[in-house]
């Protein structure tokens, strides 16, 4: 559509600047031949004397001729085919040279002030496009030379030249048609073919196989999203994996405490054990166990859902932390561990938490750190104040640690350490989870690293106004 358009508008534009070519030429020619004119009429003495001296129109253009450089009107007349070799018959004038004066002078006549022609037979009445040029002597009008304008096509040459040009610009345009044609399906293979990889990328994707990959060599757009097509497949394949490892590990969870209580109510039944207060008691705590599981499993489905509900209110952080560790004290010194607290000072620390969302989150860190750390061992917790506008705590522990790649996962739900902290010592596994909700629900973030005690350092960041965001 472009080549099409670039050549109708350059046909365009040639036709209607050749016509102001012609224009503009055949105005500069009058006006040449009008100071022609007044000079005859200057050396006349005016254009009566002029006329009786038995100049014509004819004599006037035999010298503007000569001026020009071009052959006399006989020399012309001579070289056009004559009438037996046109044919007889044929009724079309020969074509007349644009540039000899018998196609000018068809087109001029010299009038008086009077409006009456003096030279040439005038022009005819109903020509409505004129152009006039004076005739002046000694710098006073005697009269006009007036010339029909030429029309939009003239003659046989200015058909012939325009026809040329036409003929050229259709082959140009052709040859650059031909030209773009070639490069566009050269551009659209190079641009088609990665897309098409991306169409049937994305529908196996669709279909569940995440483990569909692009082969990636282009650094534009198309690179771009080929790469992130690869990276959701990746993210896809781990939530995927994350999925049924969740179910493999609630499943696990569920069935260990049922499995228990289905062997000790059949002991019952069956009259292995007597049915005693004790017997009962076992019942309950598995009973509790389940319980607490199945709430700490709704409490994660919910922050999945949306934010924890939180009842945000003035509390003192100092006195908070020192609340929950009198609660663990008893604890700790009957396994055998030394639980500390450190403030960086004894003043109030006001801010807006959730008090017995903080207490469930610390809570779950130290029974963490209490379930996990060898005897002889150490607890530390520490209160820090950043700024005025952060409050960060901390709870480390001493040996065992955890490698760097638990650390990583260490918040992941039902996730347990496989060689320091296992299975055995109990425990839901989903505390650590449970706590990095609270942190988020609070605005705030925890971690987790390696401890210079020798275990695991919990860091939790909370800005004084937990319900900022709200």
């Amino acid at each position: 559509m472009a080549v099409l358009a670039m050549g109708a508008l350059s046909a365009w534009n040639l036709r209607n600047g050749f016509s102001d070519y012609l224009a503009t030429r055949d105005t500069e020619r009058l006006e040449q031949f009008a100071q022609l004119v007044s000079e005859n009429v200057q050396r006349a003495g005016g254009i009566a004397p002029l006329e009786a001296t038995g100049v014509g129109l004819q004599e006037l253009f035999q010298e503007f001729g000569r001026g020009q450089g071009l052959p006399p009107i006989r020399v012309l007349r001579d070289a056009l085919p004559s009438p037996e070799d046109r044919g007889l018959f044929s009724r079309t004038p020969p074509p007349r040279p644009i540039d000899s004066i018998d196609a000018f002078k068809d087109r001029v006549a010299i009038y008086g002030l009077d409006g009456r022609p003096r030279f040439g037979r005038g022009l005819p009445k109903n020509v409505q496009e004129t152009v006039e040029r004076p005739v002046h002597l000694d710098h006073e009008l005697v009269g006009v030379v007036r010339m029909m304008k030429l029309k939009s096509v003239p003659s046989e040459v200015e058909v012939r030249f325009l026809k040329t040009q036409y003929q050229s610009i259709v082959a140009v345009a052709c040859v650059l048609l031909l030209l773009a044609l070639i490069g566009a399906f050269w551009i659209s293979a190079h641009w088609v073919r990665p897309l098409i990889a991306v169409q049937t990328a994305t529908e196996k994707i669709a279909q569940g196989d995440f483990d569909t990959r692009l082969d990636v060599t282009r650094s534009d757009e198309i690179g771009d999203a080929m790469r992130n097509i690869n990276q959701m497949a990746e993210g896809l394949k781990q939530l995927e994996g994350a999925r049924r490892q969740w179910i493999a590990d609630m499943s696990h969870e569920l069935r260990t405490p049922l499995t228990v209580l289905r062997g000790e109510i059949d002991a019952l039944i069956d009259g292995i054990f007597p049915l005693t207060p004790k017997a009962m008691l076992s019942l309950r705590e598995e009973v509790l166990q389940l319980n607490a599981l199945v709430d700490d499993l709704h409490l994660l489905a919910m922050s999945d859902l949306k934010a924890l509900p939180c009842y945000f209110e003035d509390v003192d952080a100092a006195l908070l932390l020192e609340g929950i560790v009198q609660k663990f004290s008893l604890r700790a010194a009957q396994l055998g561990l030394k639980l500390t607290l450190s403030l960086e000072d004894k003043t109030p620390v006001i801010v807006r938490w959730d008090a017995r969302r903080l207490e469930q989150l610390v809570g779950n860190l130290l029974d963490n750190s209490l379930r996990y750390t060898d005897s002889p061992g150490e607890v530390q917790v520490r209160l820090d104040m950043c700024n005025e506008n952060k409050v960060v705590i901390q709870v480390q522990d001493s040996a065992p640690g955890v490698s760097e790649s638990d650390l990583l996962r260490i918040f992941e739900p039902l996730y347990r350490a496989d060689v320091a902290r296992g299975r055995s010592t109990g425990g839901s596994g989903l505390g650590l989870a449970i706590c990095e909700q609270i942190a988020k629900a609070h605005q705030g973030v925890i971690r987790a690293e390696a401890s210079v005690l020798g275990g695991v350092l919990f860091q939790l960041e909370l800005p004084h106004l937990g319900d900022s965001a709200i």
